[in-house]
């Protein structure tokens, strides 16, 4: 297995881990009395200057995700179609080219998820809470229609080429190029509320989220 794709997996591992984690926090907060709720989310709410640099990271590799997302998608992908009108030994040339070098530009996108689900527990000033659970819930989506590509992928690779499989890596592919853009314009909605931010640290712990 590629270094690359362990560093993805267990990037994805640690997201699942700390998302779950948040949830239960975040639920078991919402279960006590009002008032030892409202005390203990005031108690946990602390900001740190490593936030900023976490939500600089989480963009930039929210934006280096689309970006992969709609290259696959647009022209990664439909090689393989153009590569399979030349026969089965082209098709495979071009498969086994771009599988062995796809988890070299994976693991970017195992640190979005991973620096968004660390969010939830360094929060950043003024980046409200319901914008970093959407964008969990989107990462989420993500991990979940990647096998369907997966699989198709794998087929074509061990099979050749196949129009259904081929249908189902574009349809697969193009959801999860349109979860990234979602989360690429989430992440700049956040940046824009955390630059647009000029108030004390007493204030955002009053501000509700």
């Amino acid at each position: 297995m590629s270094p690359f794709f362990l560093a993805f997996l267990l990037m994805l591992a640690a997201f699942l881990l700390l998302s779950l984690a948040a949830a239960a926090r975040t639920i078991w907060l919402r279960l006590r009395s009002a008032g030892a709720a409202q005390l203990g989310a005031e108690q946990s709410l602390r900001f740190s200057n490593a936030s900023d640099s976490l939500l600089l990271l989480a963009v930039a590799m929210s934006w280096y995700s689309v970006a992969a997302g709609w290259a696959g998608q647009l022209v990664c992908y439909p090689t393989y179609a153009d590569m399979s009108a030349y026969g089965p030994e082209a098709f495979h040339g071009y498969s086994h080219g771009y599988l062995s070098r796809y988890a070299t530009g994976l693991w970017p996108v195992g640190v979005m998820c991973l620096t968004w689900a660390i969010l939830l527990w360094v929060p950043c000033r003024n980046v409200p809470k319901r914008l970093a659970w959407t964008i969990i819930a989107l990462c989420v989506a993500f991990v979940a229609v990647t096998p369907f590509a997966a699989i198709a992928q794998s087929h074509m690779s061990a099979e050749g080429f196949s129009n259904d499989q081929y249908a189902r890596l574009m349809l697969s592919n193009g959801v999860r190029s349109v979860i990234f853009t979602f989360i690429g314009f989430l992440s700049l909605a956040a940046m824009r509320r955390r630059l647009m931010f000029t108030g004390s640290e007493s204030f955002e712990m009053k501000s509700p989220k």
